[in-house]
């Protein structure tokens, strides 16, 4: 259960980094 949840977050973070580095690219350009 921890364990599941731990990479649930872990995903969720990968997610928002992917995002955001993807609306700063868009902003940059």
């Amino acid at each position: 259960m921890d364990v599941d949840l731990k990479y649930a977050v872990i995903i969720t973070g990968i997610i928002f980094a992917v995002l955001i580095a993807s609306g700063l690219i868009a902003i940059a350009n």
